[in-house]
């Protein structure tokens, strides 16, 4: 089944770190909301025969959006697309703007999964990165979703912070275990290109992590997680059983997806596209009845393959079975050679139905693609 992903590009603050789209300024958020319906209505003919297990809200900040706001899309989302019963309805939540009365108007929603950009558990940190929550809010909030009665929640935390140290990446791995989440995100801190914090680094204000320190973090983090239950899926991801994110896992694992709003990236058939990155232009575009592309690409088979290869590998691994069904090529056959080096360097593990990594090979995927596939 097929994935549906919204982008609500609305915050209170632009982060430091982020490169995804977002705005501040909220003067056309009324404006947005109706060309987004608008464009859910505009794929609904050609996605009718698709039926789809997963929502995501992402951003930005859409936990910002009231209760009316959302009831009208997910109204729209409904009346459109053939949705499934079960379906995994996730919203990203800044700990700062959630409060238990809005958590229990949350609630009436079809939300059934929540997922919290915490970032760290200390406050010193948190002001680096720009973050308008403390860490007692986050853990409050945390706490407040769980009591409202939304059993699966996220947590997203960053390692590999300019001037962390080892105790105090332990110190906020404790507190995210301690809150007993289902998921637990563990990202290393990227310095992307055309962010504030990539212009810090520019003018020697901040520095990298040691690379020697960042692996002993994710190293530690990878065993640490494990003990504590949670089971790694993907490079960044970890899970209590049963509980691994089924819309990200589409990415993951190539299977469709359709997105709404600016900047937001489809994946159906064989062809890819992302909107604009404006959200005057977008709603400009959408509002005259044209789709919102900033581009779009037929994906060939030598890209598909590849793909493949790089995704399954970052994540739950390449199923010979699948990648036959997809591409009409024996894997194992076709890469016996780089399959024996992963094996006996001991970055993967195979057996008759596919190929994954292991811990150490987690630790080194970007490289292994790079010079094996």
């Amino acid at each position: 089944m097929a994935g549906i992903y919204l982008h609500i590009p609305f915050c209170d603050t632009k982060c430091i770190y982020c490169d995804f789209y977002s705005i501040t300024n909220h003067s056309k958020k009324a404006e947005f909301l109706n060309s987004i319906k608008k464009e859910i209505q505009f794929y609904s003919k050609q996605l009718a025969d698709r039926k789809f297990n997963s929502i995501f809200f992402g951003g930005g900040t859409p936990s910002l959006l009231s209760y009316e706001e959302f009831t009208g899309i997910f109204d729209e989302l409904y009346n459109c697309y053939d949705i499934s019963a079960d379906c995994e309805i996730t919203i990203e939540a800044n700990p700062g703007t959630l409060d238990k009365d809005k958590l229990d108007i949350f609630k009436k929603l079809p939300i059934n999964r929540m997922s919290f950009g915490v970032q760290s558990f200390i406050d010193e940190e948190l002001k680096f990165l720009t973050r308008i929550h403390t860490a007692e809010q986050a853990k409050s909030s945390i706490n407040a979703a769980k009591a409202a009665g939304f059993d699966n929640v996220n947590l997203d935390v960053i390692f590999a912070l300019p001037g962390q140290t080892m105790d105090s990446w332990k110190y906020n791995l404790d507190e995210a275990i301690n809150l007993d989440t289902k998921h637990i995100s563990a990202y290393s801190l990227i310095f992307e290109k055309g962010t504030m914090l990539y212009s810090m680094r520019d003018k020697g204000q901040v520095q990298n992590a040691d690379i020697e320190l960042e692996q002993e973090m994710y190293e530690y983090t990878m065993q640490t997680l494990a003990n504590a239950g949670y089971k790694q899926y993907e490079i960044s991801n970890y899970a209590k059983p049963g509980y691994e994110c089924r819309h990200n896992l589409k990415y993951w694992t190539l299977e469709e997806y359709i997105a709404f709003g600016p900047s937001a990236s489809s994946y159906i058939g064989n062809q890819r596209w992302t909107n604009i990155k404006n959200i005057g232009r977008y709603i400009e575009l959408i509002d005259s009845g044209k789709p919102a592309h900033d581009f779009i690409e037929t994906i060939d088979k030598e890209t598909s393959v590849t793909e493949h290869i790089m995704l399954g590998l970052r994540s739950v691994g390449v199923n010979f079975e699948e990648f036959r069904r997809r591409h009409n090529i024996d894997f194992e056959t076709a890469y016996s050679s780089p399959i024996e080096t992963l094996i006996t360097s001991g970055y993967a593990v195979k057996d008759a139905q596919s190929i994954s990594l292991t811990r150490k090979g987690y630790a080194v995927c970007d490289e292994i693609v790079a010079t094996l596939f």
